[in-house]
């Protein structure tokens, strides 16, 4: 049986915003996969319309990869015009206020708790699960839910003006296996750029209770190993390995090219991982806490 996937590439975008200068089509894609805890949507951009306002998020993190084009990133810092390849990540808070304009074809993956807010500075406004508000409409929580008078306005705390630049790694331009969560400055997803040279494998066959990783195949022909066969996957090729057995995976190139791709996980603790084969386990339980146990010994 076949492991559920789309292709960036090739997917359908069946979504279209054209209104008050804000224009891209775009589709989600992570229920298509049976993802649970992490979301991304595939967005085609044209030259010179933002895809939505300027805005950052708190609580939730987003990370751009760049499928083709040249899209432009507009951050704290200023404009910058991104390439193919490149991955940046956008923190929750102030620091990772962004909005993109084309020409381009992107993805955008995120994770992150609920509930969630969104902060749009050019126009002062934030939104959450209620709606948009203008944020100068806040007053202090506890006005007029007692018995004392009228307390003093609210004095709201703006974002800065500008920040440093988020940090920008192109993952074509990898030639090894490489962490990127501290390359772009992540802190609730995690990723790995890996190159696999004909006859090589990824991580021994596993799955992890605590987190869900994704995988986006970027060159080659790399066969996928999972729970209820083998697949060959193509370029674009986008997977969703759930936690638990149901998705346990492992990467194989049988080709006779090199093979990239690049792997994502959610980051949580305590993250167990179980290799059946071995009837090993790796326990993650906290930072620096790392133990490796058999269910044979």
């Amino acid at each position: 049986m076949s492991v559920r996937k789309v292709n960036v590439f090739g997917i359908e975008l069946d979504h279209a915003l054209d209104q008050h200068g804000f224009r891209h089509v775009g589709t989600a894609v992570g229920s298509d996969i049976g993802a649970e805890r992490i979301g991304a949507g595939v967005y085609e951009a044209e030259a010179g319309f933002p895809i939505w306002p300027y805005h950052y998020h708190h609580g939730v993190e987003e990370w751009l990869y760049v499928l083709a084009g040249a899209p432009v990133l507009r951050e704290p810092a200023g404009e910058r015009a991104l390439a193919t390849g490149d991955l940046v990540c956008f923190p929750s808070g102030h620091v990772g206020a962004h909005t993109v304009k084309g020409p381009g074809r992107f993805v955008i993956f995120s994770a992150g708790g609920r509930p969630w807010m969104s902060v749009y500075p050019d126009s002062d406004k934030a939104s959450g699960p209620e709606g948009i508000f203008l944020r100068s409409s806040a007053v202090d929580y506890w006005h007029g839910e007692g018995t004392a008078g009228p307390s003093g306005s609210v004095e709201i705390e703006r974002e800065p003006k500008t920040s440093p630049s988020q940090p920008v790694v192109n993952v074509l331009a990898l030639h090894e296996e490489t962490r990127l969560g501290p390359l772009v400055g992540g802190g609730q997803l995690e990723s790995t750029a890996l190159n696999l040279d004909p006859g090589e494998g990824s991580e021994p066959y596993h799955y992890v209770y605590g987190r869900e990783e994704w995988l986006l195949v970027l060159a080659g022909a790399p066969t996928l190993r999972h729970a209820r066969g083998e697949d060959q996957l193509e370029p674009g090729d986008l997977v969703c390995f759930r936690e638990g057995p149901a998705g346990a995976h492992r990467l194989l190139n049988r080709g006779e090219s090199a093979a990239r791709a690049l792997r994502l996980s959610t980051t949580g603790l305590p993250a167990n991982v179980c290799y059946p084969e071995t009837g090993e386990w790796l326990l993650l339980n906290g930072p620096g806490r790392v133990e490796l146990r058999s269910e044979r010994s």
